[in-house]
């Protein structure tokens, strides 16, 4: 079992967002239908989501279901909005006794029913844990949250020509209540975001992992974490200038 060490420990990022890639073709390796790998992969969320609590990392975002993906085949979406309920019920108990706040981004009125009824009791009963934040992306697009963040904008500011700063603009985003992810974990070696959380990982570390969802597991995830803290992030300033101790105030 993988550990970190304790610089390790010192350097974890504080909001880990995963794209969770391959559930299919981890399916069809097995020669078992796509459903067979979307169960495993959500079980595969509850070793991740520990592994983050065991580590101390208190934000996780997952990517469960884009706009994109409601052009999969009926009985697939179906299949995956029944598990999504399954994983919720299943879960409520040692998200309560946790501590575990859950909240989602995307638009839950593309849900069916029943899926978008119990995310939205589970939001409304775990709103007041605070110890650890689990965040579903569902039925969520990137480009279509910002273009909705700029119609909000202008309905508060309609009489202005002012460019807005990120401070000002960022509020309207579906984020506005979590901090930028440190760090986007990517499984089954594909090298692209999707349109995921794009304005929101301007600057977050990028991890690939060549492994299925249903195997990222546990020590998947220490390494991925273990990778993002022997990083230098620079934020645009040389590495010069992050080293540089910080000046001392001058006495008056």
């Amino acid at each position: 079992m993988l550990e970190l060490t304790p610089e390790e420990k010192n350097n974890l990022p504080r909001h880990v967002a995963l794209i969770m890639d391959g559930n299919g073709r981890w399916a069809r390796s097995r020669k078992m239908p796509r459903l067979f790998g979307h169960r495993n992969g959500v079980e595969n969320v509850r070793a991740v989501v520990n592994a983050a609590k065991e580590v101390g990392v208190p934000y996780i975002t997952l990517y469960a279901f884009s706009t994109e993906n409601q052009n999969r085949p009926k009985d697939e979406k179906s299949g995956l909005m029944k598990l999504l309920e399954e994983f919720l019920k299943k879960e409520f108990r040692s998200m309560m006794e946790d501590g575990i706040r859950l909240r989602a981004i995307g638009d839950l009125s593309g849900l069916p029913g029943f899926a978008r009824k119990i995310v939205e009791d589970t939001i409304d009963e775990t709103r007041d844990n605070d110890r650890w934040n689990l965040t579903l992306a569902l039925n969520y697009g990137s480009r279509q949250e910002v273009l909705q963040a700029i119609s909000k904008y202008g309905q508060d500011n309609p009489a202005s020509d002012h460019i807005p700063t990120w401070e000002e603009f960022s509020p309207y985003l579906e984020t506005s209540d979590l901090p930028d992810p440190d760090l986007i974990i990517r499984t089954s070696g594909e090298f692209r975001l999707s349109n995921f959380l794009l304005l929101q990982a301007a600057y977050a570390e990028i991890f690939v992992s060549p492994l299925h969802w249903p195997d990222f597991g546990r020590d998947a995830f220490i390494q991925a974490l273990s990778n993002y803290a022997q990083r230098e992030r620079r934020f645009g300033k040389t590495s010069e200038q992050i080293q540089q101790p910080a000046q001392p105030l001058a006495s008056s």
